[in-house]
């Protein structure tokens, strides 16, 4: 059989007198099955469907018409992984103590630049309430987890916050990482302005509201790395731990307060009012925690 010239092809297969080639069938009813695919490696359940409008790599993505709102309050913490006793809780014969469960300062740095013993001074061992047979204050004992809350612990200083006739202490005692004086540096819990340094002690108000009040005593006040007025920022060195007192030298740690820069309450509904002293306890253990788990400072 002679071959057909092309252009007679072309003209019958316009005309419709020719079909071309391909894997459809049709069923007796006349209806057409389509093609078997291409042989290939299966697509996988969940591939995504092409809508038809994929945004080229060469366009920036637009944003969202509706953004979503970014929570006002900051991160929660990761779950805590030293050992501490919880927050007013102190042993019998100590005082009452005060349970605060407000985390006065969510972003604050841990106030020392290494690690730290939160306990008792004047309870633990070399303590003037310290345990008989336990003369020293490098008692193994004081630099040992767990950590001890001791604000509202049984003293003589005034404190609206402590049951009773309001007395107790003021803050919380820091052992340093070791029992070495003028060694170890304290830290700015925030940014903020050197306001006052005393016979023994550093005041530190914070730049961001709420303003709170930080106050560092018996570093070594010689050898001070600030002075009054100073703007330090978060995390900046003040001064090395030590047990300077006035005249009378104490055990060798850092007494850490915290004061209200506002009017507030605590989580019992007991008001606060400017300048009251906060506890500090939570604040700490969320401080360290954020250090052990490598974060920024402040962050």
């Amino acid at each position: 059989m002679r071959a057909l010239p092309l252009a007679l092809i072309a003209a019958l297969l316009a005309a419709g007198a020719l079909t071309a080639c391909d894997d459809t069938t049709k069923t007796p009813g006349g209806a057409v099955n389509p093609p078997s695919p291409e042989p290939g490696p299966p697509k996988p359940d969940d591939a995504p469907v092409d809508g038809g409008a994929e945004q080229p790599s060469s366009e920036p993505v637009p944003p969202s018409p509706d953004p979503a709102v970014q929570p006002s309050e900051p991160p929660v913490p990761s779950p805590a992984t030293f050992q501490h006793n919880p927050a007013g809780a102190l042993p019998t014969g100590q005082g009452a103590g005060y349970l605060d469960r407000t985390v006065w300062s969510p972003t604050m740095c841990w106030p020392l630049a290494e690690a730290g013993f939160a306990n008792s001074q004047v309870y633990g061992p070399g303590g003037g309430m310290g345990p008989a047979g336990k003369p020293s204050q490098c008692d193994t004992l004081n630099y040992s987890l767990p950590w001890r809350d001791n604000f509202c612990e049984a003293r003589s200083r005034s404190n609206p916050l402590c049951a009773g006739a309001g007395t107790g202490h003021q803050g919380q005692d820091i052992r340093p990482a070791s029992c070495k004086k003028n060694e170890h540096w304290a830290v700015a819990a925030e940014a903020g302005t050197v306001t006052d340094i005393g016979t023994y002690t550093v005041t530190l108000v914070a730049k961001a509201a709420p303003h709170y009040t930080y106050r560092y005593l018996h570093m070594q006040m010689a050898t001070l790395a600030v002075k009054e007025g100073d703007k330090v920022m978060a995390g900046q060195k003040l001064g090395k731990v030590s047990n300077d007192f006035g005249g009378t030298p104490t055990t060798i740690h850092l007494h850490f307060e915290m004061r209200a820069g506002v009017a507030g309450a605590t989580t019992d509904g007991k008001p606060i009012a400017l300048h009251t002293f906060l506890p500090p306890y939570l604040s700490l253990a969320q401080a360290y925690q954020r250090k052990l788990d490598g974060k920024t400072c402040g962050n």
